[in-house]
Formats: structure tokens, sequence, C-alpha cells
């Protein structure tokens, strides 16, 4: 019950949630991962992070804390620099709003199809990755 208790706070930063968070799964005796991993997902406010988590479930718990770290240095990088930019803007009176994280995917440029039609497969498309992988057209994927 006490895992349902925290739920990340309007304001409060992925580290510092994912800080509490890690202290309530600690202080839980024998608590299953898969658990914990579902509760996080579901606690956690809308965004970026949340979206990872659900196209790609972390395989344990050091995945997780892996990918979340990865976003906390994006969060905190565009701070950092939200910041500053608000610092430059008070010098040179700029009326732009800073970037804030759930901004970032809107910066990324939108490309349709790069031609107006294009030749229907006749083959599986398993069929042909398997042979660009026998003639080493594109990389093998490392499993690990």
């Amino acid at each position: 019950m006490s895992l349902l208790n925290v739920k990340q706070e309007r304001g409060e930063s992925l580290r510092d949630f994912m800080d509490r968070f890690s202290k309530v799964c600690m202080s839980i005796r024998n608590l299953n991962p898969e658990i914990a991993m579902h509760h996080l997902v579901s606690t956690i406010l809308p965004g970026r992070f949340t979206e990872s988590l659900i196209k790609r479930p972390p395989y344990n718990m050091d995945e997780l804390r892996t990918r979340a770290t990865k976003f906390m240095q994006i969060e905190e990088h565009v701070d950092y620099h939200r910041k500053t930019y608000a610092k430059n803007t008070d010098r040179s009176k700029g009326n732009r709003p800073p970037i804030t994280p759930a901004d970032l995917h809107r910066y990324r440029p939108n490309r349709g199809p790069r031609f107006h039609s294009y030749t229907p497969l006749v083959v599986p498309r398993g069929k042909i990755l398997d042979e660009a992988l026998q003639i080493e057209l594109i990389p093998a994927l490392k499993q690990s």
C-alpha cells in the first residue's frame, strides 16, 4: 500500500521522484520488481519518459534505472538552458518562451514521404530483412 501512495507531484523533477520512489521500494521486503515497475508507470506524470516505458517496457530494474538516468540528464539539461535563457531574456527583453521538456518533440522536422508513389513489395518484409542481414547490407543487432 505504501507504494500506491507515492505519486510524482507537479513540478517535481524526475530525479527527486525516482529517489523517493526508490526509497519506498527499498523499505518494502520481498518486493517483486515487476510490481514496482508497473506501479512506477502508473504513478509518474505523463511525459517522454512515461511514453518510453510504455512503448518499450524495461526488462529489469537496472534497465529502468539506466533509462531514467538518461531522461533525468535531459530534464536537467533543458532546465539549465531554460534558466540560462531566462537570464539572457531579462537583459535583452526577448519575449520568446523557454523550451520545456514536453515541447522537445515539436522541434523535430516533420518529414513526409520522399516520393509520391512506391513500388509495392511482392516478397514478405521478413525475407527482405534476412537477405539484407546475410549480405551485410545492414548491421545485425547485438543481443545481450
